[in-house]
């Protein structure tokens, strides 16, 4: 449930035609590709009766690994930023609580050739107390601002209201184009660590620092 190996390069994914495309029905690891645009967003919604926070882990070339968020982790709560030092990957704002519509938080991304891939992370933050990616039918839509966009929804989620993190998909940086792939990976019952990104681009849950109380 908590990792998704890559064991060797993927064939190349169908490409996507104008509208949406739901990756819901895919096997994890499947994916469809999208024209590469300046700029595409990653965009997790959620009813807004409850709260989810969304941050994206970013892999480059050089092998570094940045987190783009808006709060930080239980050692180092004040140490977070919004965007890379580059710019590359930005998240436009926390949206809390609302009116009862739909809440949606964005992550900007330019995918400069340094930019490997960058991993939407949705997760319920600590002070919404428990609750259920299943009840509250979070997903993720990945939109390249060209007529093409695809969607992940968490329909395979348990129940159990001790699940706080969502890894929905992955967006690649390949020659051929944009690469989404479907992983709707979940954290372990009662994990508050972050997911990181390996060096083969392999999603390891409950592997990273643990998220400060917000």
């Amino acid at each position: 449930m908590g990792l998704f190996t890559r064991a060797a390069e993927p064939a190349q994914p169908e490409a996507a035609p104008a509208g949406t495309i739901s990756l819901t029905k895919l096997m994890r690891g499947q994916g469809i590709s999208l024209t590469k645009t300046p700029v595409l967003t990653a965009t997790v919604s959620w009813p807004s009766v409850t709260d989810y926070d969304v941050y994206a882990l970013v892999r480059y070339r050089n092998g570094a690994q940045l987190t783009v968020s808006q709060f930080g982790t239980k050692d180092a709560p004040s140490q977070f930023s919004p965007t890379t030092p580059d710019g590359a990957v930005r998240h436009l704002g926390d949206v809390q609580r609302g009116d009862g519509r739909l809440a949606t938080e964005t992550i900007e991304i330019r995918l400069s050739p340094d930019v490997l891939a960058v991993v939407p992370v949705a997760y319920s933050a600590q002070s919404n107390g428990t609750g259920s990616f299943r009840r509250y039918r979070v997903s993720m839509r990945i939109d390249n601002g060209a007529g093409q966009a695809v969607e992940i929804a968490s329909e395979n989620a348990s129940r159990d209201d001790t699940v706080f993190t969502c890894v929905p998909g992955i967006v690649l940086n390949t020659d051929a184009g944009v690469r989404v792939e479907a992983l709707e990976l979940y954290s372990a019952r009662g994990s508050e660590r972050r997911p990181v990104v390996d060096e083969r681009l392999s999603v390891v849950m409950d592997a990273g620092p643990v998220n400060a109380y917000k």
